[in-house]
């Protein structure tokens, strides 16, 4: 008797098992927020603590969005060919280690390297467990439930601004890390475990036994003779450069380049803003706390951003929210004195650039037709990444040339401004690919589609 995975899944209600295997993949999203923040605000003390200028120390901020963007591109083949689970807890057990040796880097090239080390777990979990949570959800609640765990990474950056706010304030630096990197390795522990292998990998593997035996948490009257396949196989990978011919390639490039500028910007709100703000005189508690009220504001922006991309389109949807954070980030500086005053630029903030940023990568899913779909999202992807690490590059130089704070953050908002224009850009060029007939997009395309011509 063969059974089919897929149906296997569709075809019943979310039971105890998805929902653990939901919140285990929620944990990891929200620890992966908390470790990456916890050196934004801890980074000013250790560059005390290690005699540095602000500008010199700027390296020890990119290094862990580097190492992340790496093991984002290299962790998702990996789990293609060894499992998601096994990849999810080393990844999850690398970042947990190296964000608590990160107290013990007596030197900043030490420093760097275990930021680094640290950052290639980051972004190494973050496909694994968004894999796992897609093959375990219904199709039918596919999109809510991933969407969902993205909404977790601002929410981890909320949970660790508060924490860290307290933390910071009662206790030396290095308390910083441990307050991330100690639950973090207790997560791992757990996902060994409570953590199932994804049945469709299984399956498609062809460990038979291993499959009828998950499966029966499913359904316990499964036969001991059956057969477990997957019919709906995942569509096959275009290579990248079919992303930038057919007239796809103005698309491609100004779909990459609104995310670089929409994760440009993110990075210098979470990762930059203690810095600027300590370099203003502002107490590094009020700085995390900050940042807290702007991760948790856009938690809800993000998850309002496939609706208002569908509503209104990408000019209105994504464009006036970059041109909206431009604005606003310009006057960020001006306001840092005031607690209440910086609070409420920054939970416009949570509105305006986080929207546009996730409306982004909601668009670059429905630009290309399937057959390329995944290969034209990893490739956005890439460039937000590639954002994150030249913020802070950008910002230590501006600090080496004795930029005043306020000075710099209107200096930045250049980079929102610029993602506007690149969303006016690709929505006056048409939404989608010109070589994409119509049998290969989704509804969301036609959509949009019929939204520019109107």
């Amino acid at each position: 008797m063969q059974i089919d995975v897929d149906r296997l899944i569709d075809d019943r209600p979310i039971g105890g098992l998805q929902l653990r295997v939901f919140l285990l993949c929620a944990l990891v999203a929200i620890l992966d927020a908390v470790d990456s923040q916890s050196i934004g605000v801890a980074g000013p003390l250790i560059r005390d603590a290690l005699h540095m200028s602000a500008a010199g120390f700027s390296p020890a901020y990119s290094a862990g969005l580097f190492g992340a963007a790496i093991g984002a591109l290299s962790f998702g083949p990996i789990s293609d060919r060894f499992g998601r689970k096994p990849m999810l807890v080393f990844t999850t057990f690398l970042f947990g280690i190296f964000t608590c040796l990160t107290v013990f880097a007596e030197t900043f090239p030490m420093l760097v390297l275990y930021r680094l080390i640290a950052g290639l777990g980051l972004g190494g979990a973050t496909p694994c467990f968004i894999t796992l949570a897609a093959e375990y959800a219904p199709m039918r609640k596919r999109a809510m439930l991933v969407s969902l765990l993205w909404a977790g990474y601002p929410f981890g950056n909320a949970v660790g601004g508060f924490m860290t706010a307290y933390v910071i304030k009662h206790f030396d630096w290095p308390m910083v890390f441990y307050v991330g990197g100690i639950p973090t390795l207790a997560v791992a522990v757990l996902l060994i475990v409570l953590m199932p292998e994804s049945l469709r990998f299984l399956a498609a593997s062809g460990r038979q036994e291993a499959a009828r035996k998950l499966a029966r948490k499913f359904d316990p009257a499964i036969a001991g003779d059956a057969v477990f396949v997957v019919h709906r196989q995942a569509p096959i990978k275009a290579p990248l450069r079919s992303l930038f011919t057919q007239g796809r390639a103005t698309g491609s490039i100004l779909l990459g380049l609104m995310l670089y500028f929409g994760f440009w910007t993110t990075t210098v709100i979470v990762l930059q803003t203690p810095t600027l703000f300590r370099e203003a005189g502002v107490p590094l508690s009020t700085s995390a706390f900050l940042v807290a009220v702007y991760s948790l504001v856009a938690t809800f922006g993000m998850a309002i951003a496939g609706w208002l991309l569908n509503r209104f389109g990408p000019a209105r949807g994504i464009a006036l929210p970059f041109a909206a954070g431009a604005l606003v980030l310009a006057t960020l500086g001006l306001v840092a004195s005031s607690t209440v005053a910086a609070g409420s630029v920054m939970m416009l903030l949570g509105l305006t650039v986080s929207v546009a940023s996730s409306g982004t990568i909601a668009l670059a899913a429905m630009s290309y037709p399937t057959a390329m779909r995944s290969a034209g999202t990893g490739w956005v992807m890439a460039m937000g990444r590639f954002g994150q690490v030249c913020s802070p590059l950008a910002i230590g130089l501006m600090l080496s040339l004795h930029y005043a704070p306020e000075h710099i953050l209107v200096v930045m908002a250049v980079a929102p401004l610029l993602g506007a224009v690149c969303a006016f850009a690709k929505y006056a060029l048409g939404t989608r690919a010109p070589s994409a007939s119509v049998s290969d997009t989704t509804l969301a395309d036609t959509t949009l589609a019929r939204e520019k011509s109107a």
